[in-house]
């Protein structure tokens, strides 16, 4: 949610410019320039409203809490909102998550290893050596982060009066009123559709 916080202060720092500039590269690379007006509209939306549910927990009645998010992919292409395949470059660079800033790396149990997916990243082999000590640290911190996120979650469930007798298991979003414990405690801000200056 810390990430999420950083990327919306920096959204909230670009001109209109910025947004322009990208949304009219991504929109000519995919060939999209066609209705122009109803296309960016659509794409500065998905922008401005970047996360999304992801994993979500069951709880009695038709309560279901949302617990985590990631950046919209585009369904077209299952590309991330904030990519230019024309530059390439990152919209939120300065601001990119943990899960970006050490990609080819993921860590599982406790140690990194590259993606399967490395081969088809444009950096792969661009750039400085891998600063192995830089990694490690950036997976401890990634590994706290998801941590103080998991607590917050449970202690909001608890207080909530929320949480399932029986263990969680996943569930369609479909027919549930949804809480979202980050946005209701004010850890991260609500969506704004009208965000940009």
């Amino acid at each position: 949610m810390i990430e999420i916080r950083a990327i919306i202060d920096l959204l909230n720092r670009k001109s209109r410019e910025d947004f322009e500039d990208h949304i009219t590269a991504c929109l000519a690379y995919e060939g999209n320039l066609d209705s122009y007006d109803y296309n960016f509209k659509r794409r500065l939306d998905r922008l401005l409203n970047f996360f999304e549910p992801y994993e979500i927990e069951v709880f009695e009645g038709e309560t279901t809490l949302v617990k985590t998010h990631v950046i919209t992919l585009l369904p077209e292409t299952m590309r991330c909102v904030f990519y230019n395949p024309l530059s390439p470059s990152c919209f939120i660079y300065p601001a990119r998550p943990l899960t970006c800033r050490m990609f080819p790396y993921e860590v599982r149990e406790n140690s990194l290893v590259m993606v399967d997916e490395a081969d088809k990243c444009p950096g792969v082999g661009i750039g400085e050596a891998v600063n192995l000590s830089r990694h490690r640290r950036l997976s401890m911190m990634c590994q706290r982060l998801l941590h103080q996120e998991d607590q917050v979650f449970w202690e909001f469930a608890q207080r909530q009066g929320l949480m399932k007798k029986q263990a969680a298991k996943s569930h369609s979003l479909i027919s549930k009123r949804l809480i979202d414990p980050f946005v209701k405690l004010g850890l991260v801000p609500e969506p704004s559709r009208n965000k940009m200056h």
